[in-house]
Formats: structure tokens, sequence, C-alpha cells
């Protein structure tokens, strides 16, 4: 990692010292011959569920107090161990195969974060919120026992995040699956090797750790990867590691820990194709030529911020504003040269790739500590966080950026049940402190940047590479450094009476911010703001259960902090007073459970407004609000022991509101400049939103599906063998400015299939089985000028043996 040091001391002392419409239908049926006052289960007993298709019964997780999840008034989708086997699930894009409100779309094509409800979602740890990962390595999903994805607001108990959703990975542990702790040894390796020079190592191991009178459980988990990819040029490679320990302490406590290290190397961040034109996503013809005039001097293997500057002159970069009459006046740097012009077809994995020159390496460390003892009649819990980031990133079209952030977080909570007169309380209450020390640095604000100068159906030259900020001598154009220290006081209570349940929750947040920027781009500005006191966040939900089906209505707000990628805050929103964003949820839903658990469905509908940083990696950032409006539904059912069913449906849609002064930065199409496209591929065309002839209004976002949904089934024999297969669909996205590209619908077919003969299992799955030809918008400042294609048919068997 270039020598770079980051020192713990403060957390590590901090950790040591803790050491339906489905349901609608189903109405009739459950309802009939029952009287109101009576509550009829059908139990049935036996039921295996081989293929993880039952929902779980009772969660902790999404309130920090347990209540069975189809009471719980929120969206939620928990996807066990099993399920992720079952359905292929390899990384963070795969959910939308289970989970509404999800979508797959690119941030820059590394598996890292999810889209839920039309913005990038939160990754928790054991109810803890980490630092971003939008695009620095990807999360590892397969060292979990459980993932629930949660869309919402989230608990006070867990901090102040904004509504829209998050998801919380419940890592393996300790415990056992029919005792408390583990009792036996086992565990299990496997190898998968697969389409486009796939290569994966796993293992698992699962132990008795009991220490004096003390009864415990270790698990410990690993995982290689040294891969190629469906897109030329990239090599991912990645480790994992993990260990969790779970343990009595005497007769009156318990401890849980667990430790997890990830360093991964050439995930690269892929904008996917440039040039892009309806032509090329309609027909596959892609512009090819090169610019009539070279700012490369021939020799340099990059063209430096002076060589750029002092050869252009600036003259390269084109902006462009229709709206306030600006149209850019192309020069010999920024055309194509006419006799080199022509349509080529171009393969889908042919991406902007620089193979050897572009960087994605992180390293990151999550550790986490939790004892707790039972205490008047309830239960004391003391838990600590820490998570630490460190990654590289170069993409030679000219965007570099260096991460190097710790966080830490304590929380003390207080969790009692009690009644009053008819009233069943489940209450929860505690303080919290979370520490933040960021040092955030990128060249985006050099400007010395073209993503379309490069001809893609010839590859990289060096009159192309831009401005790589990891060689001697260069100067960050951002360098920030932040540090935030939040004290928080939260508490939640949940009152069921009869058929009526009650969940009311707040939390006060008061933050010290201070953030220093000695970047070329300003000089030096400093902000700071302490005893901040102003931010409150709530929610309340009123519920009422049937015995065929659970509604309930959610109203939340939240203020939270606008961290960028590296979990810094830029001094200009301090200085602005726009470091803190608001947000506000309105959701009325229904859920039923059935059966014992084996059919599961739920329904919701919800209206939310939240605060959106628009967030190029370390560039210009501006504040807005986005507003989302959608409906979402599942189902779960496991028809019989051997036959499951899942499936989901979404629709949605997102607006940014009206946004004071010049709106959000974008990367600008040529061919929306009021110029020729290829008078513009040489350079680089930017503009503003509101610059922008129809956006000054606002204006929805076509980046996730309006529509999109999953139907998926499982057959399995006494788990003995099995089969899987299911399709995920997505209606047309695209662009958001007026006249961008329009990507079209697509529907995903997989399959797969295992077999198991003693302690050696197979498992051949196949994802996009037909091949399907599809792209992804890209996110945020990219998506109205880049498209990622989408992979292809891949392959992948897999063989493992338990002990």
């Amino acid at each position: 990692m270039n020598g770079k040091h980051i020192t713990y001391k403060h957390s590590l002392l901090a950790l040591t010292a803790l050491c339906g419409a489905l349901s609608a239908l189903a109405a009739p049926a459950f309802a009939q011959d029952a009287k109101p006052e009576e509550v009829t289960e059908v139990v049935v007993t036996g039921a295996r569920d081989l293929g993880g298709v039952k929902q779980k019964r009772v969660t902790s997780s999404v309130f920090g107090i347990d209540k069975p999840l189809v009471d719980t008034p929120r969206s939620v989708t928990e996807i066990s161990d099993k399920l992720l086997s079952r359905y292929s699930i390899k990384n963070v894009y795969d959910f939308t195969a289970v989970a509404a409100g999800t979508y797959t779309g690119s941030f820059f094509g590394v598996p890292g974060s999810l889209n839920i409800r039309g913005t990038m979602a939160d990754n928790y740890y054991n109810g803890f919120q980490g630092l971003s990962n939008f695009a620095n390595y990807p999360t590892p999903v397969d060292a979990t026992s459980s993932i629930e994805i949660v869309r919402g607001p989230t608990s006070p108990v867990y901090g102040s995040g904004q509504v829209g959703g998050f998801m919380n990975f419940i890592p393996k542990t300790g415990y056992g699956e029919s005792t408390k702790y583990v009792d036996k040894v086992g565990g299990d390796v496997s190898a998968t090797v697969g389409s486009y020079g796939e290569k994966i190592l796993t293992g698992n191991l699962s132990l008795p750790a009991n220490w004096g009178t003390n009864d415990a459980g270790l698990h410990l988990f690993a995982k290689v990867e040294d891969s190629d990819s469906f897109y030329l040029g990239m090599h991912p490679k990645s480790q994992v590691l993990q260990g969790s320990f779970a343990s009595t302490l005497g007769d009156k406590w318990s401890l849980e820990t667990s430790y997890q290290f990830v360093h991964s190397e050439g995930y690269l961040k892929n904008i996917g194709w440039n040039r892009v034109t309806q032509q090329l996503i309609d027909d596959g013809l892609y512009i090819s030529g090169r610019p009539i005039a070279k700012i490369t001097d021939g020799t340099s293997p990059f063209i430096s911020v002076s060589r750029y500057y002092a050869v252009t002159g600036g003259s390269a970069l084109l902006f462009a504003g229709p709206a306030i009459g600006v149209t850019p006046t192309p020069n010999n740097f920024t055309k194509l040269d006419p006799s080199t012009v022509k349509l080529v077809e171009l393969s889908r994995r042919t991406t902007f790739i620089d193979e050897g020159v572009d960087i994605n390496e992180a390293t990151t460390h999550t550790l986490y500590a939790g004892a707790s003892r039972e205490l008047l009649g309830g239960k004391l819990k003391l838990e600590a966080f820490l998570n630490t980031l460190e990654s590289d990133n170069y993409q030679s079209y000219g965007f570099g950026s260096r991460y190097e952030s710790t966080l830490s977080e304590q929380r003390l909570s207080y969790i009692r049940d009690f009644s009053t007169g008819p009233i069943d309380w489940k209450t929860v209450s505690g303080v919290s402190h979370r520490f933040t020390h960021a040092h955030v640095q990128g060249s985006l604000n050099d400007f010395v940047i073209s993503e379309d100068r490069r001809d893609l159906s010839v590859g990289a030259t060096i009159d192309d590479r831009f401005n790589n900020p990891f060689v001697a001598g260069y100067k960050w154009a951002t360098d920030t450094t932040t540090k935030i220290h939040n004290y928080g006081a939260f508490a939640l209570a949940d009152g069921t009476w009869g058929p009526v349940s009650l969940t009311i929750g707040g939390r006060a947040d008061s933050y010290d911010v201070d953030a220093l920027n000695i970047g070329t781009e300003v000089g030096t500005t400093r902000a700071r703001r302490t005893n901040q006191k102003d931010a409150y966040s709530y929610n309340a939900s009123l519920a009422y259960k049937f015995e065929w089906a659970t509604f309930y209505t959610t109203f939340a707000r939240a203020k939270s902090l606008q961290i960028d990628q590296g979990g810094g805050l830029a001094p200009s929103l301090i200085l602005n007073d726009a470091y803190l964003g608001a947000s506000r949820l309105r959701e009325a839903g229904v859920k039923t459970s059935q059966y014992g658990g084996r059919l599961f469905a739920a329904l919701a509908a919800y209206d939310q407004d939240r605060s959106f940083l628009s967030n190029p990696p370390t560039g210009v950032q501006t504040v807005s609000a986005l507003r989302t409006q959608g409906i979402e539904g599942e189902l779960r059912w496991l028809v019989t022991d051997n036959f499951g069913l899942t499936a989901t449906l979404t629709r949605m849609k997102t607006k940014v509101a009206p946004t004071a002064g010049a709106g959000f930065f974008l990367t600008l199409p040529s061919c929306m400049a009021g110029i020729a496209c290829t008078d513009g591929y040489g350079g680089y065309v930017f503009s503003n939103a509101n610059y922008i002839a129809g956006t000054q209004n606002g204006y929805y976002l076509r980046t996730t599906p309006k529509t999109s949904g999953s139907l998926f089934a499982t057959y399995d024999v006494r788990g003995k063998w099995g089969m899987t297969g299911g399709v995920t669909y997505a209606s047309e996205t695209g662009g958001f400015l007026p006249g961008s590209i329009t990507l079209p619908a697509y529907t995903l077919v997989r399959a797969g299939a295992y077999v198991v003969k003693g302690p050696y299992r197979i498992d051949l799955n196949v994802d996009n089985l037909t091949d399907e030809e599809y792209f992804l918008a890209n996110s945020d400042t990219d998506a109205n000028a880049n498209v990622l294609p989408g992979i292809g048919r891949t392959v992948h068997l897999k063989v493992s043996r338990s002990f």
C-alpha cells in the first residue's frame, strides 16, 4: 500500500476496554372460519428448509430488540447462508434475485454497496455502520451467516443514518445450530473454477473453545481468489480472513467477538464504454478515430498537469451550458482527425481498462466486541466497533484517489422487557460515541482528464493516459483530513396491546467536526464546528395484527452527516452548514406468515425524501434532495419439503429536486453540447445540471429501472441433490438529461444444480444462461456519458468437502 500507515491506538484502546398484494389474495383463505379474538397458526412439523427459502421468524438486528419479522414494521429481506449458496449469490449485486427495491446499477463496476430505493446503501456489520464502500473492494458476502436488507430508516440504536436502506452483515459465529455454542469440530473446504479464469478457494472451521468453566465456540473463515474477468485486462485478486468467538463469562456475562481482514487488488473501477451513442447501444457500432493534435511529448508514460496546461492551455476542456447560451468551441486537441473516423464493432468485453496501469487496491480491518449480562430484569450490553480502510485508486483517463480512514464506535445499551397492565413492552436505550479520522486525497479537481480521448477499439496510448497522482512529485488537488466526534443518546420502545403494537424511537446527536484541505486546488481551507446539537432523528410505527396478516404504517425523520467516499467531510460543506442532511419517510405495508412460516409475503408502499450529496470521488460536491416513491412486494414459499419459490416486484421512481446555484457537476457527451460528437471526443466536455435546458425544475433519474422483479424456484431431494432456476428483470434505464441514451430492458436467467455424495458436494451454476446482451447505467456524474456492458454467460463449478 505504498508505505501508508494508520495509527489505531485510540480505537484499539476502546475495544480492549470492552474486550402485500400477495397477502391480500391469500387473506380470504386464511381468514375463513377464524374468530376475531383467536390467533391460529398452523405448525407443520418435520418441515425442512434445505434451500433457505423460509424467512427467519425473529430478528433483533432491525431495531435492537427481539421481534417477529412478520410483525416488524419495516420492509426487510433476510438472506441466510443457505440461500446464498442455493442461488449462487457471490456479491452484493446478486441480491436483486431475492430482495425487492434493490438494483445492480454500476458504481464503477465494483460490488461494494447495493443500490436500495434509488441510492447507494450503507453497509453495517453486526449493527454498526462501517466506512463507505461504494467501489473500493468487493464486500465478502460469503463470510456471513446471514444478511438483512432493511429498506427505510435505521434503528435509533444504530446511529443517525438517512432513510433509504442499509445492509446488515451478520458474520459467521461461534454459536451452534442446535446448541448454544459449537460443541464439535466441523467445517468444509471448497474450490471454485469458472469462466474467464475464475479460481477461488474457501475454508470454514468450527470448533469448541471451552475454557475453564466457560462454554465457548470458535469459527474461522478464509477465502482466496485469483481470477481473470469478463472484462479484458482485469485480474481480480482478494484474500479474506475472519474469526468469530462466542463464550460465557462466568455465571452472568457473555462475550461475542469477531475480526475480519480483507485485501483486494485488481477489482478495477471501470466506467465501461466511452463515446456512447444510441447507435452503439442498439447496433454495437463504435466511433473510432484519433485526435488531430497530440498532447503527449512522445516519451513520458503519462500526461502530467504541467504538460497538459503548457500544451493545451486548458483548451481541451469544453464547458457547455445550452440553457445559458454557452456552446463549446472545438479545436485540434478536441477534434478527431476526420481521415481516421470510422464505425467499428466493439466487444462487450472491451472496456476502459488500462491493464498494468490502472490501480484499485484496498485493505480493511473490521473488529467487533460485545459483552452482555442480565441486570435488574433486563440485559446490559457493551459493544465496540472498529473499521479501517486504506485504498489506492487510479484510472488512466485522469482520476486518482487515496483513502486512509479509521472509525471507532462504542455503545452502551440496556434492553428490558416488561408489562404495564395489558401492554407488553420491549425497550432499549443507551448512549454511544463514534470517532472518525479520514484522510482523503483526490486528483479530479486538477481537471487533467478526458474519458473520450481513448479509442477503445485501439486501446490505451500515452496520448490518452492522464495525470497519475502516484508518480513522484505529484501534489494532490484535494487533500482533506477530517476528524469527527459524534456523541449520541437513543431510546426505543415497542408496546403491544392485543393486536395493536406501537413502536417509537428517537436519538439526539451532538457533533464536533474539523476538516482541513491543503490541496493545490484551494490552497489551505479549514472549517470547524463544535457542540452541534440540533441533530435529532425519530421514527414511529403503528401496526395491527390480524390472524392472516399484519398491517403497519411508519413515519420517520433523520439528520445525518454528508460524508464522502473516504468517510470525510468537505470543508466547504461545514462552512456552509450543509454537512448535516435531512431525510423523511412515509411507508405503509402488509405482511403475512402462514403455515408455520412456510409462506411469507410482504407488500409496502413508500414516499421518501433524503438529502443527496453528488459525490464524484473527492471532486465537486453539491447537495440536493431526492424524492423516491415506490411499491415493493416479496414472496417466500416453501411449498413442500422439497420445493420452494421466491419472488420480488418493484415499481419505483426517483426525482432530483430543484437545486440552488449551478446544480450537480456532470460529464456531458459532446453530442449533447451543441457540437458534433467527434468534435469533442479529444477533450473533456462538462457542465452543471442547471445549465442544461429542462432540468432547472428538477428531473427524474433513469439510472435505476422503474420496474424490476425476480422469480426463482428451488427443488431439493433429501439434501442429496437439487436444482435452482429463475429470472431477474429490469426495465429500461439510461442517462437522465433530455436526449440522453436509453438502455433497453433485460431479463437474466440463472440455473444451478448440486449433488452430494458422502462428504463431497458438487455445485454447478450458470449466470446469464441465455447470454443476454444488456447494459448498466453508471451512477452520479458519468450517468449520461458512459455505460457498463453487462457480464455475459458465466459457468461456475464448485467442489466442497465437509468434515
